[in-house]
């Protein structure tokens, strides 16, 4: 199996964030008070990869292998994020985007992987998201916004949303016209899909938001994480997904590790 380098990205502090995240629930102060006007001086960039940070993935022309030595081609990416919140792990103090206020990242817009928020001015160490829809959203039938059905990323009143999307095409997929196809999605007890996404800047700098400055987080999504580490998901065994279930919750686990702060600026 082929293994990322070693280096301090910070899908390998997994373990670190969980035992950070429950320290902090607690204690953490939350500011949620709105800001005044509409100025954005925060924006949470996100780049596709494949298997290395710097290797920028591009759609339809340029081939891939995942770690199952499964040559494919991708189609489309995108995703579902909400209830962003960036926080002081020293200070424990913590802002967070309105809740309900969703954003759909779709790597073939451009525009979409600039999430651009406002942010009360402080120092923060630590971004987290949850990658998915809530069940109330989910069960609201066509929604508009980020929500909307025309950005093919809704299923049904009663499966509700997809959550995540990668589609390809690949010489292992047994599926008509090589395709592959994940569609993840789930929001009932048992099938919840819904991943909480927590990320350290790297080596765990604070970096100050200030009202008239721009700060960029700079966040990359790994397309060869949905393939494996914990489950292993073989385009010739597993050529779609299309329904919540068992195999969702698998792709669900793979993908929550996909993403990595790659560094923090001020623009």
């Amino acid at each position: 199996m082929n293994q990322k380098p070693n280096r301090l990205p910070l899908k390998l502090f997994v373990p670190v964030l969980l035992l950070c995240a429950a320290t902090f629930t607690g204690c953490q102060k939350d500011v949620k008070n709105e800001l005044k006007g509409s100025e954005t001086n925060l924006t949470i960039r996100f780049t596709p990869v494949v298997q290395y940070d710097s290797v920028r993935m591009y759609f339809d022309t340029t081939t891939y292998t995942n770690r199952w030595s499964e040559s494919f081609i991708v189609k489309n990416f995108k995703f579902y994020i909400r209830a962003i919140r960036v926080t002081n792990t020293t200070t424990n103090q913590g802002f967070e985007i309105d809740v309900t206020k969703y954003y759909l990242v779709d790597f073939r817009d451009s525009a979409s992987a600039l999430v651009k928020i406002g942010v009360l001015p402080g120092t923060y160490n630590r971004l987290s998201f949850i990658l998915g829809v809530d069940s109330t959203h989910n069960v609201s039938g066509a929604q508009t916004d980020a929500l909307d059905p025309t950005h093919g990323m809704f299923w049904t009143w009663t499966t509700g949303y997809i959550f995540a999307k990668l589609e390809g095409t690949s010489p292992s997929s047994t599926a008509a016209g090589n395709m592959f196809m994940y569609h993840v999605g789930g929001f009932k007890q048992g099938e919840d899909a819904n991943k909480e996404i927590q990320l350290f800047f790297p080596y765990n700098t604070g970096v100050t938001v200030s009202n008239g400055k721009n700060t960029v987080i700079d966040v990359t999504a790994d397309v060869y994480d949905w393939f494996g580490t914990p489950h292993d998901i073989k385009i010739a065994q597993k050529p779609t997904l299309m329904t919540p279930g068992a195999m969702a919750l698998q792709v669900a686990d793979n993908y929550s590790k996909m993403f990595t702060v790659m560094g923090v600026k001020i623009e």
